[in-house]
């Protein structure tokens, strides 16, 4: 995406690198001021539960550029890998700059830290009840200062004021919007998040499955055959027993590439994420009981060979050397993997070809991919701030660059190619917008009119023209944007409104801060150990100890969270 003016900010920079976020925070001055005492009507905030729906001659354009310019305080963190030149800071660049001479906000940083140093900062912060006008928060801090009625209520800022294209890019996956609700307010804008990408997709090279003539896979069952042959019926033709059916990374329990979410998937478990049960409470999907079908056939796997007998060793860069070496021809991945993961092969072997699959089941019941609730952080107003109407102001701002018709004007990536987006104070992803970019090209295709596409679709379409032409190293831009693609199984998913999300999106909860990471280990070790051949019995032993050791009590803290997160 790009923008047309200073107004069209960190969303070009921000997308063209794909998925990286932007790290942003904010602030509140004078506290305790009534927000409507202001004497200059075009700079008065008002923007409480009275304020009409929209300006009239009678009121000021809350959205108007502040004159004179107001200051509005933030605090926020940094990152070592951030880059500056021509004397930049994180004080003052492109969008402190702009921010003044667009909007009239001169933005004063409370303090900024290093990323480590954050959340402890943060927590002193809020200890001592010295708030800014906009605050970076974590779901904890969000639900706590909003229990104590120390923020300020923008539901009717954001219905009335927030624009056109800021409520077409938050409102994409409102599941994701509404973890800022709290007893149905809006309490913060939610930094959101690609909410599908990561959705788990059933990669698999399909020559193999022509050279040996072998259908696509529909069932689970259909997945262990296309293992087996893979294994035992040399799909590579070179004589020897070298191949394997799926692939596995050591952290496949938590891994997006070579992962094993989809395989667990397909027996309707889901370890290391929370879902619900029959009762609505939150259950941790590790323990429950389907997860020992999935252990099984995994462990029988692993016995017959379909499984790296080192697989509990290598890193996702291994593995990936047997995609492209041609010694693996199927996994778990996300919609990413033809252009990272498997145009490698693709470029080696002439021949390589793969098809991105949605997950199956084992049974008559849908498999259902899950993934992460993309929200990380949220962006809140202090209920004492002078002009709560500013973080509107700034958002709309940064939404700008989505508009079809942006161009860049360089707050993404300087010339130099600095990524200057990540100065933004406050940004947003859309849900949907890679989705929504394949849809785009194929719409383009179909019609032999690429006119309406942004200057970022553009270029996906030109690559997939490309690759049609006979260029095989834009293979993974047609395996991704255009069809068959990854983005064709996630609209199926989106189509079907079959995905679900990780049920617990919170902060770390006191008891999984104490015991979270050593149960984890153990998890991981025991469930590798079964796979290997270990007895399933010690599923059921490591139930038990999982919960008498903190399991139980992280149970709770995270059912209370949700019940306040309501």
């Amino acid at each position: 995406m790009k923008q047309t003016n200073k107004m069209k900010s960190a969303a070009i920079g921000v997308f063209a690198a794909m998925m990286m976020l932007s790290a942003c925070s904010s602030g509140n001055s004078d506290n305790g001021a009534d927000p409507t005492d202001k004497a200059d009507p075009s700079a008065s905030p008002s923007g409480n539960s009275e304020a009409s729906a929209a300006p009239s001659s009678a009121e000021p354009d809350l959205m108007a550029k502040y004159d004179p310019p107001v200051d509005i305080t933030a605090w926020r963190y940094t990152e070592s890998t951030y880059q500056y030149e021509n004397g930049d800071t994180i004080e003052n660049n492109i969008y402190t700059k702009a921010y003044e001479s667009d909007l009239g906000i001169k933005l004063k940083y409370q303090w900024t830290v290093p990323v480590e140093q954050f959340d402890q900062k943060l927590n002193v912060s809020i200890a001592s009840g010295d708030l800014p006008d906009i605050m970076w928060l974590k779901n904890k801090q969000l639900t706590d200062l909003a229990d104590n009625d120390m923020l300020y209520d923008l539901t009717d800022l954001f219905d009335k004021y927030a624009s056109p294209i800021t409520k077409e890019i938050l409102l994409q996956d409102e599941a994701s919007f509404n973890t800022a609700k709290i007893g149905g307010k809006l309490m913060a804008i939610p930094s959101t998040a690609s909410a599908v990408d990561g959705l788990p997709i059933l990669y698999v090279r399909t020559d193999w499955l022509n050279k040996l003539g072998l259908p696509e896979p529909k069932t689970m069952d259909d997945v262990i055959k296309i293992a087996e042959a893979f294994t035992t019926q040399d799909p590579d033709g070179n004589g020897k027993p070298d191949s394997f059916g799926i692939g596995l990374t050591k952290t496949f329990m938590t891994d997006g590439q070579f992962g094993g979410s989809g395989f667990f998937s397909g027996y309707h478990a889901y370890p290391e994420k929370w879902v619900k049960d029959a009762s609505g409470q939150l259950v941790y999907g590790s323990i429950q009981p389907e997860m020992k079908a999935a252990l099984l056939e995994l462990q029988d796997m692993y016995k017959k060979g379909m499984l790296d007998k080192e697989f509990g060793v290598k890193d996702r860069a291994k593995v990936t050397e047997s995609v492209v070496g041609g010694k693996l021809g199927m996994f778990y991945g996300t919609m990413s993997a033809p252009l990272s993961v498997i145009q490698e092969n693709v470029n080696k072997d002439p021949n390589a070809e793969w098809k991105a699959f949605p997950l199956v089941s084992a049974d008559a019941q849908p498999a259902t991919p899950i993934g992460k609730m993309p929200v990380s952080r949220y962006f809140a107003v202090s209920k004492n701030s002078k002009h709560p109407e500013a973080i509107i102001k700034l958002l709309n701002f940064s939404m700008e660059g989505f508009k079809p018709d942006a161009v860049d004007n360089g707050f993404g990536y300087s010339k130099n190619n600095i990524p200057v987006y990540l100065y933004s104070l406050i940004s947003a992803e859309p849900a949907k917008k890679n989705l929504n970019a394949h849809l785009n090209v194929m719409s383009a295709l179909q019609a032999n009119d690429p006119s309406k596409l942004s200057t970022e679709e553009k270029g996906y379409y030109d690559k997939v023209v490309d690759f049609r032409g006979g260029d095989r190293a834009n293979w993974g831009t047609e395996r991704v944007f255009g069809s068959p693609s990854s983005f064709d199984v996630i609209n199926q998913y989106v189509n079907d409104n079959n995905y679900i999300f990780d049920a617990f999106y919170g902060s770390l909860t006191p008891t999984m801060v104490d015991k979270l990471s050593s149960l984890q280990k153990m998890e991981e070790e025991v469930i590798t150990k079964i796979i290997m051949g270990q007895s399933i019995d010690t599923f059921d032993k490591f139930v038990q100890d999982w919960k008498k050791l903190g399991g139980d009590q992280i149970t709770k803290e995270a059912n209370e969270w949700a019940e306040k997160s309501k």
